[in-house]
């Protein structure tokens, strides 16, 4: 099941939703790269011995897997992150208190 269909349309947003979204993006992909970290840390040591070079590579291969997710949108976590902070400063915008 694919919940895409939740992501706003970027092409329509204003400038200031369009950082939201880059934003809530940001978030998510933050969100992965430490899920992903985390679940690799339960697996037993590789073929490879442990060394700075692999978590080096480790952690840019974790970190494009965690960017290619959250630009997929298949998660949906930026999705919904967007959709609660947009509608608070949009109750914001229209009821400013003092």
């Amino acid at each position: 099941m694919r919940i895409s269909h939740l992501r706003p349309d970027v092409s329509q947003l204003t400038p200031d939703q369009k950082q939201l979204w880059e934003t809530c993006q940001g978030m998510e992909q933050a969100f992965l790269q430490i899920l992903l970290k985390q679940m690799q840390a339960t697996v037993q040591n590789g073929l490879f011995p442990k060394s700075l070079q692999r978590d080096i590579y480790e952690d840019m291969h974790r970190q494009t897997l965690a960017e290619q997710m959250a630009k997929s949108g298949d998660v949906g976590l930026a999705s919904m992150l967007y959709r609660q902070l947009q509608q608070q400063l949009t109750t914001q915008h229209n009821n400013p208190t003092e």
